[in-house]
């Protein structure tokens, strides 16, 4: 509307200029012609005249519509500025107008968004309440005129309300709460009046004998004259706590009637502990230990060196960040004695509150195996010196500058395996614990002594020269010549060598003392076991002086068989001396067994069996007596194969052997033994006959009678 007025004026104005113009025009040419033609009536005076009065015209109509024009633009520029102002003011006007409008957008969109929410809250509230695990009952109060509660109207139920009441929403929903519960309690009604007039809300459980199920019941007020009750099924939860209980109660029992003590420590303090616990650390009574600091009943250190409460800082500390810790600990019994328990120690929750179950067994047992397992990882068992482990190690710790010269005895035992062979080997043993009895006593106190094989043994004797290791030598030597056990001279060879540079490998040192240890043993292991073997036949023979004369009387039968079959000399003495040692292996048959009167049982003839093979291996110890250690071995063969060790049959038998079978034989059978009399010379002759071809070669048989008995052959 004020655009068109402000319009309207400018046409007004510019009319008017027009017709200002045109009075102006007019007024001048009708009044200036009329005013030349009175003044002049020269044509070009009038022409001039004319002329003039055009310029003059045109300078005043220009004046004139300059002055016009002027004031009319001015009032144009007033107008425009204010037509600008109010445009100004107008774009305020709309800005302000916008903002408002986008104000009320925003509003309108929030109020929207609000209304979407709260609208999608509801649908959420009603689809929560309408699935949730729990039964909701909505009710409202009915009042009479004195506004007083006399009844509770079912206005909503969930799904779960039917499951948990066994009732269908659509049979009970706008029905009172007495017509849906008719045995509801007076004193429930009344307190759920109390919930809604006062809003407190109300919790109880009740237990549906019928259903024999366990509720939770929650009641309170949503809303003015409403009632809400929600019903949770805590049946599963009512057993759980009853499993509970029985847990605990089977705790407890495991608890009081473990093998091992158990303590429950809180803030390091004993809050409780087992009847094994009491035992374990030697007092009377629970009432002793608990209350007191777990600290009391250890030591201020522990055998590692570190403070018993500092580790057990970082026991308890392992403990919760791993869930369990295992540890070993010493601790100290009321008497005083300390003693190493193996600790279990996890946390526990007990009436809500994190504690320490520590689980502690007795390993006094375990540990003192522990350390005898230690003590013969680095010692002999037999002899209690120190092994080849701990001899390897110590060689190598004290291979220092410091301790040159560094002197390395080897010594072997000479005949071990000859008396093991012979007496046995709970005698070999006896044997070498004598040896080390005499190799104790022959060094110094300080010198270390090793077993390192089954005869073998090696001195270390630090800051040693070699003259005093030589000394050491012969002072062993002279005490082993003193030394006699079950008539066998004990004999030892050692082999040393000294290392008096750096320079000089250990290695190399201990090789040269064992490389002349066995130069000495090659010359004094000979002489030994020719001496054990005589020790061994004197040992025989007075175990049994029959026995004696019986090897006597083979001898000289052998001799008697060799010369009637013409053999040499060195034969026949070969024979005279396998008929003294042909039962050299008895030596390690059991007396009891040998001199038995009855007939042997099974298991002792195999062990009676056993001494051709110990003869054997007896006399294979002396290279000289290797042959006749064959011969020893075989003197119990039969010529159809059923003989013993071997089994060997006919000519595979060596000859030495088929003869002494004869000669043994036969002398057995002449002389009284304990099992049986003795036979007659005839008799024992057609023994021998008997078992020609069978047990006997057929014919030493017939040579041994015709030639050395001195009887017919055939009757």
């Amino acid at each position: 509307m004020c655009i068109n007025n402000k319009q309207n004026k400018l046409k007004y104005e510019n009319i008017k200029i027009c017709l200002i113009y045109l009075m102006i025009g007019f007024i001048w040419i009708y009044f200036s012609d009329r005013m030349i033609n009175k003044i002049s009536n020269d044509s070009s005076m009038l022409l001039m005249i004319s002329t003039y009065k055009g310029w003059l015209y045109v300078i005043v109509t220009s004046t004139i519509l300059y002055l016009l024009i002027n004031s009319f633009l001015k009032k144009v520029d007033v107008t425009e500025k204010k037509l600008n102002e109010s445009y100004e003011e107008l774009l305020a006007v709309n800005e302000e107008i916008e903002a408002y409008v986008q104000q009320l957008t925003a509003s309108e969109q929030e109020l929207k968004a609000q209304y979407d929410q709260i609208t999608e809250s509801e649908e959420k509230y009603k689809t929560l309440a309408n699935e949730m695990q729990q039964g909701l009952a909505i009710f409202e109060a009915i009042i009479n005129d004195k506004e007083e509660i006399i009844e509770y109207r079912l206005l909503y139920a969930n799904k779960y309300h039917e499951k948990v009441t066994g009732l269908k929403n659509e049979d009970i929903l706008g029905k009172y709460i007495t017509e849906i519960f008719p045995s509801i309690e007076k004193s429930l009604i009344e307190k759920y009046g109390h919930i809604v007039k006062t809003g407190e809300p109300l919790c109880y459980e009740n237990y549906e004998q019928e259903r024999e199920q366990y509720y939770s019941i929650a009641a309170y007020r949503p809303k003015q004259l409403q009632l809400a009750v929600i019903v949770t099924d805590i049946t599963a939860r009512k057993q759980a706590e009853e499993v509970v209980k029985v847990s605990e109660y089977n705790f407890r029992n495991i608890f009081e009637a473990s093998s091992d003590g158990i303590l429950i420590v809180n803030d390091k303090n004993v809050i409780d502990c087992n009847i094994s616990m009491v035992h374990l650390l030697g007092y009377d009574s629970k009432a002793c230990i608990i209350g007191e600091d777990i600290c009391k009943f250890s030591l201020e250190k522990q055998p590692d060196g570190e403070l018993s409460e500092e580790k057990a800082f970082k026991m308890y500390k392992s403990t919760i960040e791993n869930g369990k810790c295992k540890f070993e600990w010493w601790y100290k019994r009321v008497d005083g004695r300390l003693l190493p328990v193996e600790v279990m120690m996890t946390p526990i929750l007990l009436s809500g509150k994190k504690v320490f179950h520590s689980l502690w067994r007795d390993i006094s047992e375990r540990k003192q195996i522990e350390d005898k397992m230690e003590y013969l990882s680095y010692h002999d068992q037999l002899t209690g010196l120190y092994n080849r482990r701990f001899f390897e190690e110590e060689l190598s710790r004290l291979d220092v500058e410091r301790n040159l010269p560094l002197t390395i005895i080897m010594g072997d035992v000479n005949g071990l395996k000859l008396v093991n062979d012979s007496f046995g080997h709970v005698i070999g043993d006896e044997l070498i614990k004598r040896v080390v009895e005499i190799m104790i006593k022959g060094c110094r106190s300080d010198d270390i002594i090793s077993r390192i094989g089954g005869d073998e043994f090696v001195i270390i004797l630090p800051k040693t020269d070699i003259y005093e290791a030589e000394e050491i030598v012969k002072r062993i030597k002279a005490l082993s010549l003193k030394e006699k056990l079950n008539s066998v001279e004990i004999s030892i060879s050692f082999g040393y060598e000294t290392k008096k540079k750096e320079v000089e490998k250990i290695q190399d040192i201990l090789k040269k003392a064992e490389d002349n240890m066995y130069k000495k043993k090659l010359l004094e292991s000979p002489s030994m076991r020719l001496k054990t073997i005589n020790s061994i036949i004197t040992t025989l023979n007075q175990k049994n002086k029959r026995e004696e004369q019986n090897n006597n009387r083979v001898s000289r039968l052998c001799q008697s068989i060799g010369t009637a079959m013409g053999l040499s000399k060195d034969e026949i003495k070969q024979l005279e001396i396998l008929g003294l040692l042909h039962d050299i292996g008895e030596i390690a048959i059991d007396e009891n067994i040998l001199n038995k009167p009855g007939k042997l049982t099974d298991e002792e003839w195999e062990e009676v069996k056993r001494h051709s093979e110990i003869g054997y291996r007896i006399l294979s110890t002396l290279n000289d007596m290797s042959e006749t250690a064959k011969y020893v071995l075989a003197h119990h063969e039969k010529w159809n194969g059923t003989g013993y060790p071997k089994g060997l049959k006919g000519e595979e038998i060596p000859l030495q052997s088929r003869i002494i079978t004869i000669a043994d034989s036969y002398e057995a059978m002449i002389n009284e033994r304990s099992y049986r009399n003795a036979l007659s010379e005839e008799a024992a002759i057609e023994e021998l006959k008997i078992n020609s071809g069978i047990q006997f070669d057929p014919e030493l048989v017939r040579v041994f009678i015709e030639k050395v008995l001195d009887k017919q052959f055939d009757k």
